[in-house]
């Protein structure tokens, strides 16, 4: 894996931990959730992002699922990429 990749995957993964934390309002989200990681495809077209929670973590995947689209436009603003990634959340194992 190149430094860059690895690099853009750890920033893509504390802005979205940020954005979740901050900016996703939603009522039915547990108080801590974390992304345990991020894994970019070979063309950054996609992203795999593994999440954990104290509780109700498969919840928070569904409901971070369906919220993607708004994860996607505010890692869109924050992060200086030509294409942002796709995003899916599965449960962090």
């Amino acid at each position: 894996m190149s430094i860059s990749k690895q690099r853009l995957e750890q920033q893509a993964a504390r802005l979205l931990a940020e954005i979740i934390h901050d900016e996703l309002h939603d009522p039915r989200l547990p108080m801590f959730v974390g992304i345990e990681r991020v894994d970019l495809s070979p063309d950054n077209a996609s992203a795999v992002v593994y999440v954990s929670a104290l509780e109700r973590t498969a919840d928070t995947v569904n409901i971070l699922n369906h919220a993607h689209s708004f994860l996607q436009d505010e890692l869109a603003q924050r992060m200086k990429l030509r294409r942002i990634p796709r995003l899916r959340f599965v449960e962090a194992v």
